[in-house]
């Protein structure tokens, strides 16, 4: 994904700009980790969305979170 696509989907997602900024400033310097935003994302309290585009994701951690976050809601 671009830096572009990227800092669209967490305008998308709710984040505040300094928080955009955050991890976009992250991405620059590490490059972009699917697993690692969206880690980031549930840390900061939202719900992930860059492993949705990643067919091979098999991460129990991400899936565990999304269903806490179903049932709270």
């Amino acid at each position: 994904m671009t830096l572009e696509e990227i800092a669209f989907e967490l305008e998308l997602a709710g984040l505040r700009m300094e928080e955009q900024r955050m991890l976009l400033s992250s991405v620059k310097r590490s490059g972009f980790d699917a697993k690692v935003l969206d880690r980031k994302l549930i840390a900061m309290g939202y719900a992930p969305v860059f492993t949705i585009y990643d067919d091979d994701v098999d991460d129990s951690y991400i899936e565990n979170i999304k269903e806490q976050q179903q049932k709270s809601q």
